[in-house]
């Protein structure tokens, strides 16, 4: 009922479970999938989400670094707190359509530390062999992004324009066989692209100012 208030948007489904869920999206071929999260977690959404093909958006009662990982590990596109505001759901289901992500920025950064001490206890991870054909402006554009910065403060960080910089993501894009920002920068942690995250470095946080993570989608 919230949805249909907005002329922009249409439910063309509901589903009580997973397996209905998934005949609605094979019938109807929806442009996003609107999940609440139940009690016991991700895990039995794992069969329907994981890669998903259509973008997800999940709705979650608390922020938690645990659902944050479980999240990144199967491509849900967007988190969004259930006691948010209705223009707050709105945006978001706007920007994971264009292609954009929606998570909370200071949650993300901590969530981001935690998957790598996690590699980095299993074992040394060694640079992908793929990622060795990156030229060196590759890898300073990966480390900006790694640090939240948009198109436009990159340009600015490198004294290039903001064309050229998109010119350099279309490249490392094609190279790594991602398609967003938001790969990049789990892939950049996981294959030793760029340095562990540290509290004043990527992800930067300021105190307990929440704000979303646009400049992933940028």
């Amino acid at each position: 009922m919230l949805l249909e208030t907005e002329p922009k948007f249409r439910v063309i489904g509901e589903a009580k479970n997973p397996e209905s869920a998934e005949q609605i999206i094979e019938d109807e071929r929806p442009d996003l999938i609107l999940v609440d999260l139940p009690d016991n977690g991700v895990a039995k959404l794992f069969p329907l989400l994981k890669n998903a093909e259509i973008p997800v958006l999940l709705l979650i009662d608390e922020l938690d670094v645990e659902i944050y990982k479980q999240c990144l590990r199967i491509g849900i596109r967007g988190l969004v707190l259930k006691q948010e505001r209705a223009d707050t759901l709105f945006k978001a289901v706007e920007k994971i359509h264009a292609g954009e992500i929606w998570f909370d920025r200071i949650i993300m950064g901590d969530t981001i530390r935690h998957l790598i001490d996690e590699m980095q206890t299993l074992h040394a991870i060694p640079v992908s062999p793929v990622a060795s054909s990156l030229t060196d402006r590759e890898r300073e554009v990966i480390e900006l992004i790694c640090k939240g910065m948009k198109n436009k403060e990159i340009a600015d960080s490198l004294f290039i324009s903001e064309t050229t910089v998109r010119h350099h993501l279309t490249s490392v894009f094609n190279k790594l066989d991602i398609t967003s920002r938001l790969e990049l920068v789990v892939y950049a942690f996981e294959h030793n692209l760029v340095k562990k995250p540290k509290e004043n470095g990527f992800f930067p946080l300021n105190g307990h100012t929440r704000s979303k993570m646009d400049a992933l989608g940028a």
